[in-house]
């Protein structure tokens, strides 16, 4: 069966009122009907608004003195939101097939110049990532949001979640992962950062309650990683990634 014609829409979020920060967003409901890794890049999910959301918290310093790399970005908004803030540079990567919307976004909102996309599948090695990839690694900030979707149970491995934390923790100093209360999603994460060896690195500094009959779910996490320590740059070093932190 021939694949739906695109079925673009645009819409303006406000991602920061009290900034005066807002959006163009388009979205892509055909992107649901791949079949692949590019299924959920389709729409702004619910732990990208709150992501937005805590990161509003922070000073303008302190974005404005860090670089910015963004996993599964899908239509990029919370990677956009960083570099209205000030972050640079500021990478957004997804999968292949979901760069042609990742790039329109970024494109509709005049950002063209303040972010970079390309793609990243999670696990990849830094020698076979992009340079200007490569160049900032490690990042000052690497950020995802609702990229957990893959897990059946907290006690079954997650090989995306895996490989989500292995390209967090190769490529940058610091980590926010955003993840949704759908039923076992929280707990498979955090049994997959437990399998990683990572507990000890990471904390949760935001929870914010949504609306379960709009957002479809109650709560959203965000997990802070700290991954400076002399042991991490050693993971790193062996990554591929020579910068000392």
């Amino acid at each position: 069966m021939a694949r739906s014609e695109s079925r673009l829409w645009t819409r303006k979020v406000e991602v920061d009122e009290a900034r005066g920060l807002s959006i163009s967003l388009i979205e892509d409901p055909t992107l649901d009907l791949g079949g692949d890794d590019a299924w959920c890049a389709w729409c702004l999910w619910p732990a990208a608004k709150a992501l937005m959301n805590y990161l509003s918290t922070w000073d303008d310093e302190v974005l404005k003195s860090s670089s910015v790399l963004e996993l599964g970005s899908g239509c990029g908004a919370v990677g956009m939101y960083a570099a209205l803030r000030g972050a640079k540079p500021t990478v957004l990567t997804d999968v292949y097939r979901a760069l042609p919307l990742l790039k329109r976004n970024v494109t509709a909102n005049g950002l063209g110049g303040l972010c970079r996309t390309y793609a990243l599948p999670w696990g990849t090695r830094l020698e076979h990532l992009a340079p200007e990839i490569r160049g900032n690694a490690p990042f000052d900030l690497v950020i995802a949001a609702d990229c957990s979707y893959d897990f059946v149970n907290p006690e079954t491995p997650s090989p995306s979640i895996d490989a989500l934390l292995t390209s967090a923790r190769s490529l940058g100093r610091r980590a926010l992962i955003c993840v949704s209360r759908r039923p076992n999603e929280v707990e498979a994460f955090t049994s997959s950062v437990s399998r990683a060896g990572m507990s000890n690195l990471v904390s949760v500094v935001y929870k914010e309650e949504m609306d379960a009959e709009k957002d479809c779910v109650p709560e959203c996490l965000v997990y802070s990683f700290d991954f400076q320590g002399p042991t991490e740059a050693k993971s790193r070093r062996d990554f591929g990634i020579n910068k000392e932190t």
